[in-house]
C-alpha cells in the first residue's frame, strides 16, 4: 500500500528538519521582546514573567519519561483505502477529534475520533473550489470553529469543522514566502521568509493577516531576531503549543520563544555561550558561497553547526500549567537535548537521554516523534515503516506488561496506519 523507501526518505527529512500591501501601511507591533535600549526594533523591557533558561548547566545522565507523565494510552488508527497515511507531517487534537496532515503520500488532511476511527477528509486534491494541490500547513480556529489550509505558497482555503468549504483567499505579502500559519483568538498569523536576498528594515518574520481576505493587519519580529537568516530550512513548524492559550513561536536561530497574545511578547529567553550568532551565519554564508564543489547547501549548514558546536532549532515544544519541555539541537541534527523546566520553582533539567519507561521495560528512548501537546499531555507518533521493528520489541518481551491495547498492537503490520501514544501529564510535585 505504501512505498517504504519513500517513507524512510521523507521521515529522515522530517528529522533533519516541520501579493499586495494595503494602501494604508500596516501597523508594526512594537511590544514583542526585551531590550528597552533598542529603539530600532521597538523591543520592550524584560520582566519576571519571562522564563530564563540556562542551557549550559550540568546535564543529567538520563530522565525517565515517568517523571513527567503518569500513564500512556494507545490510539490505533483505522486503516483503509480512504484513510491510508504515509507520514504524519502534523497532528492536532481538538473537540474530540484528531486531525492528521500527510504532506507526502496522501497529500490530505484526515480526521479521526479519539478511538482512532476514521471520520472524514477535509477537502480534496484538485484545482476546483475547496480543492488543493499541496498542503503546507493547517490551523484550527478554536473560537469560530474553522479550519484553514495553506495550499502551496500563499493560498489559504477555509472550511467548517465538518469539512464544508467556505472560501479561499491569498495572503497579500509581496516578495516573501509563507510556510506556516496559526490561528488564535480569531486572529490569523503567517510565518514569513523573505524571498529576496537583500534584507531591509521592513523585513519581518510574523504577519497578522485578515482571516477573510488575506490583507496585512500588522507585522512583528524583525528578521534580525533570527540573526538575519532568511533561507528556508525545514526542521518542523515554527508555531508551537498550537491549541494552548496562547500559542508560542520561534525560528531556527532565535534566542527567544514568544507568545502570540494580545501583544507579541517574550515568553522564554535562552542563555548559552553556544547560541548561534550573526557572525556564525555570516561565516556560514561565506563558506557556502566559496564551496564550489558541494551543491548540498543544507548539508553544508548542518556540518557547520556540528563543527562549531552551536545550539539551534527549539522544537517538540510541550507545555502545561506546571512544566515546559522542549528539544534543541546542539551541533549536528542527531545530537538532540531535552529541557524539562518547572514553572513554579524554575528548576531545569537537561539531558540527551529520555528513557521511555512507560512503554519499554528496557532502557530505550522514545521510538517516535512528539507531534502535538495540549494541557492534558503529549502525542507521540510511531511511523508505519517502523511498526515491524516495534512488533519485534513486543515479541522479545521488551514492552511493559499491561501496555494499553497490547493485544491489538500485536495484530498490526507494516501496512497499518501509524500508531499514536498519548502520554498524560503527571501532577507537579
Amino acid at each position: 500500500m505504501q512505498n517504504k523507501s519513500f517513507l524512510i526518505l521523507t521521515f529522515s527529512v522530517v528529522i533533519l528538519c516541520f501579493g499586495i500591501f494595503l494602501h494604508r501601511k500596516p501597523r508594526v507591533q512594537n511590544k514583542f521582546l526585551f531590550s528597552c535600549s533598542n529603539q530600532q526594533t521597538g523591543l520592550t523591557s524584560e520582566n519576571d514573567t519571562v522564563y530564563k533558561i540556562d542551557l549550559d548547566m550540568e546535564k543529567e545522565e538520563f530522565i525517565p519519561l515517568s517523571s513527567i507523565f503518569k500513564r500512556v494510552k494507545t490510539i490505533i488508527l483505522e486503516t483503509g483505502i480512504d484513510c491510508a497515511i504515509g507520514i504524519v507531517s502534523d497532528l492536532q487534537v481538538f473537540d474530540g477529534c484528531i486531525y492528521i496532515l500527510d504532506q507526502g503520500l496522501a497529500k490530505s488532511l484526515f480526521v479521526f475520533d479519539m478511538q482512532g476511527r476514521f471520520i472524514r477528509k477535509i477537502g480534496n486534491l484538485g484545482r476546483g473550489p475547496g480543492e488543493y494541490n499541496i498542503i503546507r500547513d493547517f490551523t484550527i480556529d478554536a473560537e469560530n470553529k474553522f479550519i484553514f489550509l495553506q495550499d502551496q505558497g500563499t493560498l489559504i482555503h477555509k472550511y467548517h469543522l465538518d469539512g464544508t468549504y467556505v472560501h479561499s483567499f491569498t495572503i497579500q505579502i509581496p516578495s516573501s514566502n509563507s510556510y506556516f500559519i496559526q490561528s488564535y483568538n480569531g486572529r490569523l498569523y503567517s510565518s514569513i521568509t523573505p524571498s529576496k536576498n537583500i534584507q531591509t528594515q521592513d523585513d519581518y518574520m510574523l504577519f497578522e493577516i485578515d482571516p477573510n481576505d488575506g490583507k496585512i493587519i500588522s507585522r512583528s519580529l524583525p528578521i534580525k531576531l533570527n540573526k538575519g537568516w532568511t533561507k528556508a530550512i525545514f526542521t518542523g513548524n515554527f508555531f508551537m503549543s498550537r491549541l494552548n492559550n496562547p500559542p508560542r513561536y520561534t525560528q531556527l536561530f532565535m534566542d527567544h520563544v514568544v507568545s502570540l497574545d494580545e501583544e507579541i511578547s517574550t515568553y522564554i529567553k535562552l542563555m548559552s555561550r553556544y547560541l548561534v550568532t550573526e557572525r556564525d551565519l555570516e561565516n556560514l554564508q561565506q563558506t557556502s558561497s566559496t564551496n564550489a564543489v558541494s551543491t548540498n547547501v543544507m548539508g553544508n549548514e548542518f556540518e557547520y553547526f556540528q563543527r562549531n558546536s552551536k545550539i539551534w532549532n527549539v522544537h517538540s515544544f510541550i507545555e502545561n500549567n506546571d512544566f515546559i519541555i522542549f528539544n534543541y539541537i546542539f551541533g549536528g541534527v542527531l545530537n538532540i537535548f531535552t529541557v524539562v523546566f518547572h514553572k513554579e520553582t524554575r528548576a531545569v533539567k537537561i539531558t540527551n537521554n529520555i528513557i521511555n519507561d512507560l512503554v519499554f521495560n528496557s532502557k530505550r528512548n522514545m521510538f517516535g516523534l512528539i507531534k502535538f501537546s495540549d494541557m492534558q499531555g503529549a502525542y507521540e507518533v510511531i511511523p508505519t515503516f517502523v511498526i515491524d521493528r516495534f512488533l519485534e520489541f513486543i515479541r522479545n518481551n521488551e514492552i511493559v506488561s499491561g501496555l494499553d491495547k497490547l493485544d491489538q498492537l500485536k495484530k498490526l503490520d507494516e501496512e497499518s496506519n501509524p500508531i499514536i501514544f498519548f502520554y498524560e501529564f503527571r501532577d507537579a510535585e
